[in-house]
């Protein structure tokens, strides 16, 4: 025998062979865990994907459709939390249903940070620098119906503390609650304006008012405004309703500086969100709309025809993320780029109310940037801040600093 040549025991060939033994049951707990992870994972694709259908939409709808406003009502910011946190969850799903959640949920991300984030990134690195000597100082405020709920004596106090040589404000008018678009009424205070800012040049337009240390050499009509001169028996309502652009040409240092002075009309009143009052909720949404899209075509034409150097600051009711001032953004600079907040936020400050019904809406929720500065032209921007308003308005103050 060959020592490759192996004996088989009989009895080892006659002994049954042991067999794996077939593995337990996962437990009751164990099944329901898996479960519900699987029914998680689906219901995290399923408000991905609703989600990422509501970016989209508003995204292609905003400042083109009348309805888009409803989309369009939600913060910037909000438009870029709920895509990260969504993103964050989807590391809990498991298999391919992880990959689904996480690649919609990136998508809406992705499309909210490039569309209008709301943040201002190069404040992160940016330093304005110095305000040289000599700059030229404009502040805009939307006055909440010229300090109404609280005092038009602290409107004056505030401005006189910012010793602004241009002042652009809005809301300088007289409101009677409860009367909607016709309790307006012109704010004839004229003597108290030339007392309180002696030296300084007075225009007005409806609700708009523009003060300025300089002499004012022109006064063009803008937008609507120019059919509303040519019948001055317009009852105010209307020109309050309708006249939100007024430009005042300056005459600083020999050299002529257009400001704009603006109140783009408000797409939505929540007082009107009550769905079974009845009310033409598309003919209001259609009449906003026209309206805003009037009023910011006839700014965009104005700026077409002005070669003078141009500041355009206001309540524009418009965020960053809603696409009403694409038009605006290709023929002007905005002021942010010499501001240093990451998140700069202008509305919904606390403030004394304006409205004699109480909602969320008229609570603080300082979520939103609706107040613009642009400037076009040959001008220098040295400095562009928000600042508080001491619970006069929900609205900052918007304190710009520039040469010519």
């Amino acid at each position: 025998m060959t020592p490759e040549q192996t004996v088989t025991d009989p009895e080892d060939e006659a002994a049954p062979k042991t067999r794996p033994e077939p593995a337990p049951a996962p437990s009751r707990a164990r099944r329901t865990a898996r479960l519900l992870r699987l029914w998680y994972g689906r219901a995290l694709i399923a408000v991905a994907a609703i989600w990422l259908l509501y970016a989209v939409l508003r995204w292609l709808t905003s400042g083109r459709w009348h309805w888009a406003i409803l989309l369009d009502a939600a913060p910037p910011l909000l438009l870029v939390a709920v895509p990260a946190v969504l993103l964050a969850a989807s590391a809990a799903a498991c298999g391919r249903r992880r990959r689904w959640a996480a690649s919609l949920t990136g998508a809406a991300l992705v499309l909210a940070l490039i569309t209008g984030s709301g943040f201002n990134w190069p404040a992160l690195w940016r330093d304005p620098g110095e305000v040289p000597p000599g700059a030229l100082h404009v502040v805009s405020l939307n006055t909440q119906y010229w300090g109404q709920a609280s005092s038009p004596d602290k409107v004056y106090e505030l401005l006189h503390r910012q010793k602004a040589d241009v002042y652009t404000l809005q809301e300088h008018v007289a409101w009677q609650p409860g009367l909607g678009e016709d309790g307006y009424s012109r704010l004839d205070d004229d003597a108290r304006l030339r007392a309180e800012f002696p030296g300084y040049h007075i225009a007005r337009r409806g609700e708009l008012l523009t003060l300025s240390r300089f002499p004012i050499v022109a006064e063009p009509a803008v937008g609507p405004g120019a059919a509303l001169d040519a019948d001055p028996g317009t009852p105010f309502s209307r020109v309050f309703a309708r006249d939100k652009v007024m430009r005042t040409d300056l005459k600083v240092k020999g050299k002529i500086f257009s400001v704009y002075n603006v109140h783009i009309t408000v797409p939505l009143a929540p007082d009107n969100l009550n769905l079974f009052s009845g009310y033409d909720f598309d003919s209001y949404f259609r009449r906003k709309f026209d309206w805003r899209q009037e009023e910011l075509h006839g700014l965009e034409k104005d700026l077409d025809g002005n070669r003078h150097p141009a500041v355009i600051a206001g309540d524009f009711n418009s965020t960053d993320s809603m696409r009403d001032l694409d038009g605006l953004r290709e023929r002007a600079d905005d002021a942010l780029r010499a501001n240093t907040d990451f998140l700069p936020l202008s509305w919904k400050f606390d403030a004394p109310a304006g409205f004699e019904w109480d909602s969320v809406f008229n609570r603080a929720l300082p979520l939103w940037r609706v107040d613009w500065s642009f400037t076009a032209g040959d001008v220098q921007l040295h400095r562009y801040e928000f600042r508080p308003t001491d619970g006069l308005s929900e609205h900052r103050l918007q304190d710009l600093w520039l040469s010519l």
